[in-house]
């Protein structure tokens, strides 16, 4: 059950990324590729258009901060499947939820600011690498997590399909069979531009 919980928070992880990433390359042209979750690009513009900013950039970090805070709080209410000897990879998602809601925070934040003079330097990369290492520790716990309770490759997707698909009930849309799924679960691996939550 606790492996289920993790495998959905990272769902939500990936929605939430797919969401900005998504806007990110609305505004400056250039799709990041791959899953996000697993292979996490840190895209690099430069914005020219404070417009384009605020109608696109600024929603989806809206909406990914609700997303993030929704994360927190699912989490928070499944504190009870960490029991002591299952600490280790429930605290790990508990820093990263954190650091990934706080990083958001200051991306809404920063560009809020800039939308409101162009002029003014703001910094919202400053929480970018604390993040990327806080996710990597986060699925390592999870990895081991899975290692130690002998689940099979098969299992573990298929654990991970009813995850996605809890997040796609979420959303209303309707589950991704187990063939469709696997299809785009590997090519987000082989660094593809692939999409749970956008058919």
């Amino acid at each position: 059950m606790l492996v289920r919980h993790l495998q959905e928070m990272l769902a939500y992880q990936q929605l939430a990324m797919e969401i900005y990433n998504d806007a990110f390359a609305a505004v400056v042209g250039d799709p990041p590729h791959g899953a996000e979750v697993w292979a996490r690009p840190r895209p690099k513009a430069a914005f020219d258009s404070p417009a384009l900013v605020s109608d696109i950039i600024i929603p989806a970090l809206e909406k990914k901060i609700e997303i993030l805070k929704l994360m927190e709080t699912k989490h928070q209410m499944a504190s009870a499947l960490a029991s002591s000897k299952l600490q280790v990879p429930y605290q790990e998602m508990t820093s990263a939820i954190h650091v990934a809601l706080d990083r958001a925070q200051l991306q809404y934040n920063g560009f809020t600011r800039w939308v409101q003079s162009p002029q003014t330097a703001v910094d919202i990369t400053r929480l970018d690498e604390p993040e990327r290492l806080a996710a990597d520790r986060a699925i390592k716990a999870l990895n081991d997590l899975i290692k130690r309770v002998g689940l099979t490759s098969d299992e573990w997707i298929d654990i991970n399909q009813e995850a996605f698909n809890s997040v796609r009930a979420y959303l209303g849309l309707v589950p991704l069979d187990r063939d469709v799924f696997r299809s785009r679960y590997f090519l987000g691996l082989t660094g593809e531009r692939v999409r749970f939550f956008g058919d």
